[in-house]
């Protein structure tokens, strides 16, 4: 018999838990440095959460464009792609992709064919892979193509290249607060705006968010540490597992290909259980993942503090017994 595995969930820092409130200039300094592309701190809007973040960058798209296509991928997405800008009048059109990463030359037939005002995206497709996002940058600015970055997955890693950047901050994602979000306009951006960012301003100013500043700082500084170590438990175990995707790329959960997956995953969530019962797996297909039958062990849920090599061994020991039996 099996004794079960009882781990940890993700929670905020302990610093972040013990300085809760804090200054949002100084926060807002700390995630300008960490972006790297955004200098000044006058274009970063601390919001309740990641949706609201992109129910803003939807409302952008409406002031400069009218009415008119956005792309989103066919999978490995946000749902809130779909639902904000359909709020707006906005049309979003799934686009073809390679199992959730953006291929640039169906991007560029994509973009010939729908003559879309922007693109969706996030920066860890489905929190499994990336995206190649700096050819997509390029891509959007030479074809007019407004690029909105959801940076969820990715903070602490090479992302933030979006006209507009959205982030949650809620659980559990990088910046682990459980609570919250933000959203990062370019120069140019706010340029083409124009008076209409005025619009935008006041519009954020409706979103009241807590002071939260000081765990949000804590858990920035972070990031860096948080993203690798995740990155770098993910390639432990989809080298040890057969039928896992993306073997060669960062990703924050782990994909495992198998036809009977609620009975996998169930399986799984009986060896390995997280200590706020909730699922460690997502039962795919899933939009918001891949639309392939399978699992995806969420890893991202894990404590990273707990992530050592006995953990991971034993991790990795539960899930072969969970597939092959």
């Amino acid at each position: 018999m099996v004794i079960i595995m009882i781990i940890p969930h993700r929670t905020p820092c302990l610093e972040g838990k013990i300085n809760v409130e804090g200054n949002e200039e100084h926060l807002k300094l700390i995630l300008s440095d960490l972006l790297k592309k955004r200098k000044n701190t006058d274009n970063i809007r601390i919001l309740p959460s990641g949706n609201a973040a992109i129910f803003i960058a939807s409302k952008i798209i409406r002031d400069i464009f009218g009415k008119g296509n956005v792309l989103i991928p066919d999978m490995g997405g946000w749902r809130g792609f779909l639902r904000y800008p359909k709020m707006l009048n906005l049309n979003p059109i799934k686009m073809k992709t390679n199992i959730g990463v953006v291929d640039i030359d169906e991007l560029m037939s994509s973009i010939k064919k729908h003559n879309p005002k922007a693109l969706f995206l996030t920066s860890l497709a489905g929190y499994l892979t990336p995206q190649p996002l700096k050819e997509i940058k390029k891509l959007c600015e030479e074809r007019g193509v407004l690029f909105i970055e959801d940076i969820s997955g990715k903070i602490g890693g090479d992302c933030g290249y979006g006209d507009i950047v959205v982030c949650s901050t809620g659980s559990p994602k990088i910046l682990n607060c459980e609570y919250g979000g933000f959203l990062g306009i370019s120069r140019e951006t706010e340029e083409i705006l124009g008076n209409k960012l005025n619009d935008i301003k006041l519009l954020s100013k409706t979103y009241k968010t807590i002071n939260y500043f000081g765990l949000l700082k804590e858990e920035l500084l972070n990031a860096k540490k948080t993203y690798k170590k995740y990155v770098l438990t993910n390639k432990i175990i989809k080298e040890e597992l057969e039928n896992t995707y993306f073997k060669e790329s960062e990703g924050i959960s782990v994909f495992i290909e198998c036809e009977n997956s609620k009975a996998i995953s169930k399986k799984i969530n009986s060896l390995i259980k997280l200590d706020n019962g909730k699922s460690i797996t997502t039962v795919c297909p899933n939009y918001d993942r891949i639309l392939r039958n399978g699992v995806v062990f969420e890893t991202k849920k894990i404590d990273v503090s707990e992530l050592d090599d006995e953990t991971i061994n034993e991790i990795i020991a539960r899930l072969k017994l969970a597939i092959n039996e």
